[in-house]
């Protein structure tokens, strides 16, 4: 049983060492660079315009995940579209099983949820690629009066009353 441990720790030791073994010979024998030249973001020959961390819209990874889901699906397609023929015609592996109504009727409901999927993405706009913007243009809130907490409100009327009794104490004195 300790056998099968130390054959999983032979091959953990022997893939690390290769994988730093490659990193250190790739550090030594690396070209290096004299000056900044080659260091670009861009290396075609044309000068950087602005930051190389600019913040893409959010739209194109969406049109992107969408398209990747129905490249894939589409690929899905084509095995049992090969194998429809052959269950249609009852002939090859599905020969007296009867399964070729099935089958058709189970890719026609994939493809009615894929449709689906492309009408729900297109409904709500995330294969537009420039958005309409159609709210009322913004005006800034008027400004209001600032709203006191009770405690503030209380340490006002505190000092409203101690200057009205500083007068009145003041004009007592005078008289």
């Amino acid at each position: 049983m300790y056998f099968d441990y130390l054959n999983v720790l032979v091959f953990a030791a022997v893939g690390l060492v290769f994988v730093f073994a490659n990193l250190v010979i790739a550090s030594v024998l690396r070209p290096r660079r004299e000056v900044d030249e080659g260091l670009e973001t861009y290396e075609c020959g044309e000068e950087t315009i602005g930051d190389a961390w600019v913040n893409f819209d959010i739209r194109y990874y969406t049109v992107a995940l969408v398209y990747i889901v129905f490249a894939v699906e589409i690929a899905f397609l084509f095995p049992w579209a090969i194998v429809l023929k052959e269950a249609l015609n009852d002939t090859g592996v599905a020969q007296g099983t009867g399964i070729g109504a099935f089958a058709f009727v189970e890719g026609v409901i994939f493809i009615v949820i894929l449709f689906l999927g492309l009408a729900y993405v297109w409904a709500k706009g995330d294969l537009n690629w420039v958005l309409s913007y159609s709210a009322p243009h913004y005006a800034p809130p008027e400004p209001t009066r600032k709203q006191h907490l009770p405690a503030i409100k209380a340490i006002e009327r505190a000092a409203v009353i101690a200057e009205h009794e500083a007068k009145t104490e003041g004009e007592g004195e005078a008289a």
